[in-house]
């Protein structure tokens, strides 16, 4: 009989911490969002920059930084025009952001990241797998198979664009749910696109959903999966 295969329970922060050396260094988070990601590398690195796109994002990154504040700067810029000199930072990060930038625009994403890094510099990148029961539970609302896929064709060839790969994890979280309807409300938030799916289709999502779920304590369990892929700009 097969061997049953070891899932890891880890988080992202907790996965960078082993992953990544950060002391001393200078930091991109690309694609910051709010800054969650960002205020895990401030705290560990010499200085960070977080860019992002959506300047509301930002806006509300700035307001919520904390003592580590001095050491981030935040500007509103695109991942395929890194607005950095050539060789000037340490290590660039794309936390669950490299498939949310335009698919014709990933492979020069990963190669602005080698453009910006020195030579030994490091690049983390961590995306959603689409395979496991929180994808299946959110496919009838956001399906992102293609650019998941996309995002990593474009990891794979970094190769092309000076990288050596160096290590690559995949890992396990957990989501709970009270509910149905607490998952739909948290995905119409997210945008007006999926609260028009959800409101077209509304049974068969829920039955999807349920079907994925794992029930326990009063609540409906979800496994996420990630990988992360270390990368090292040729020296």
């Amino acid at each position: 009989m097969a061997e049953a295969r070891q899932v890891r329970y880890s988080s992202s922060v907790e996965i960078a911490g082993e992953l990544l050396e950060l002391d001393g260094k200078t930091a991109l988070d690309v694609g910051c969002g709010e800054g969650r990601f960002t205020s895990f590398l401030a705290a560990r690195a010499a200085h960070v920059t977080g860019i992002d796109i959506n300047q509301d994002s930002l806006d509300q990154a700035k307001a919520k930084a904390t003592e580590d504040g001095a050491r981030v700067t935040w500007r509103n810029a695109r991942a395929e025009a890194m607005p950095f000199d050539d060789s000037s930072l340490d290590v660039v990060v794309f936390s669950n952001s490299l498939h949310h930038v335009a698919p014709d625009c990933m492979d020069t994403a990963i190669g602005e990241a080698g453009r910006v890094l020195k030579p030994g510099g490091v690049l983390y990148v961590m995306e959603p797998v689409a395979a496991g029961a929180y994808f299946e539970a959110t496919r009838m609302v956001n399906d992102e198979r293609e650019v998941r896929a996309r995002a990593k064709a474009a990891i794979d060839g970094a190769a092309a664009r000076g990288f050596t790969a160096v290590r690559e994890v995949t890992f396990h979280t957990e989501r709970a749910f009270q509910s149905f309807d607490e998952f739909a409300d948290q995905q119409s938030r997210r945008s007006e696109k999926r609260r028009k799916i959800i409101e077209a289709d509304r049974a068969a999502i829920r039955n999807s959903f349920i079907k994925a779920a794992r029930k326990d304590g009063g609540k409906l369990w979800f496994d996420q999966i990630f990988r992360v892929n270390l990368l090292r700009k040729t020296a």
